[in-house]
């Protein structure tokens, strides 16, 4: 009897092998892999949380931490996440990439139409690296609501799955990086419009089902017409990211709307913070300079009140206009 239990525990984790095979198989879709392989360790593992720690030593690809669970998570049981990747990182030689400095990747599992858990912290209980051709590519981790062992045998499958799935997190990340190139501005380094506009539509989806704040700041500069195409525009546009990259938050998103039109999405930023944040981009601009003089920007900053992402745009724009309205009315009186 028990000899006929251990061979129908094999055929059935052979199985669970072919299915997880197949499901590495496509590198060409980088979140469908995330997804389709976390759907499957969560499910065999009994996971409340399943994340791919994806630090790789490349620079052309950022640090992401991809989170798949059954329900939504809280903010206090993410933060707990992210505290527990940054001390797993640490131990495996990754001290370098502190929590905060994961961009944070949800699959899409994570919302849906029932409410949240309101627990608070989440128990690390399994985690293992990712390897392809002898680097590491990443970390798998698995979270429960309450901490637990994993069964010997479910220990030695999920050991058998790593492998494959580094590689195939290997393959895709070499995909993705062309995906993103395609998605970036070259001189900034910004999302352009494109890219951003995807990044946009998952962040209001977010906000709405978490209820959480969302504000989208939009920008331009006036002196950068007069320098377009020129070895000092490219000067000033390098210059503009890097004031943007500090003034705003290191989770907040920056993209390149046009020639001399900037955004910056700020998740669970209120008018106040997203007011913070345009201030201090103000400060900033008055040190770049263009011919002799410091740069003029105007800012319009709206908030999320639901509806398509667009609806946002459209508010920010009407922002910046107003904005650039009241500049040219000050310039007038002071004229």
């Amino acid at each position: 009897m028990l000899q006929n239990a251990n061979i129908h525990d094999e055929i059935e984790d052979m199985q669970r092998k072919l299915a997880f095979a197949e499901a590495c198989a496509d590198p060409l879709d980088f979140d469908q892999l995330l997804t389709r392989t976390s759907a499957l360790l969560h499910k065999w593992a009994q996971a409340d949380v399943v994340t791919l720690i994806l630090p790789p030593e490349r620079e052309d690809l950022e640090p992401m931490l991809h989170i798949f669970g059954r329900q939504p998570v809280l903010p206090l049981a993410e933060r707990s996440i992210r505290d527990e990747c940054a001390l797993l990182l640490g131990e495996l030689d990754f001290a370098h990439l502190p929590g905060e400095a994961l961009r944070l990747r949800r699959g899409p599992e994570l919302m849906p139409l029932h409410s949240p858990v309101r627990d608070d912290y989440m128990y690390r209980f399994w985690s293992q690296e990712m390897e392809a051709d002898g680097q590491v590519v990443g970390i798998v981790a698995l979270f429960g609501f309450t901490d637990w062992l994993l069964s010997p045998r479910i220990r030695r499958l999920l050991g058998a799955l790593v492998p494959p799935l580094g590689r195939a997190v290997a393959n895709a990340a070499s995909i993705e990086v062309l995906r993103l190139c395609a998605q970036k501005d070259e001189v900034t380094g910004a999302y352009n419009r494109r890219g951003f506009g995807e990044v946009l539509e998952r962040a209001c989806v977010r906000s709405e089902v978490f209820d959480e704040p969302l504000a989208l700041m939009l920008f331009d500069v006036e002196e950068y017409a007069a320098v377009a195409g020129s070895s000092e525009g490219e000067a000033m546009l390098k210059a503009l990211a890097e004031m943007t990259t500090h003034a705003a938050r290191p989770f907040d998103v920056f993209g390149r709307f046009g020639d001399s039109e900037f955004t910056v999405l700020m998740p669970n930023a209120d008018v106040d913070e997203a007011s913070a944040i345009a201030e201090r981009l103000l400060d900033a601009s008055r040190e770049v300079e263009c011919r002799g003089g410091s740069i003029n920007i105007n800012i319009g900053v709206a908030l999320y009140e639901g509806g398509p992402a667009q609806y946002l745009v459209q508010s920010a724009d009407q922002a910046l206009y107003q904005a650039k309205r009241m500049a040219v009315q000050a310039a007038g009186r002071a004229g």
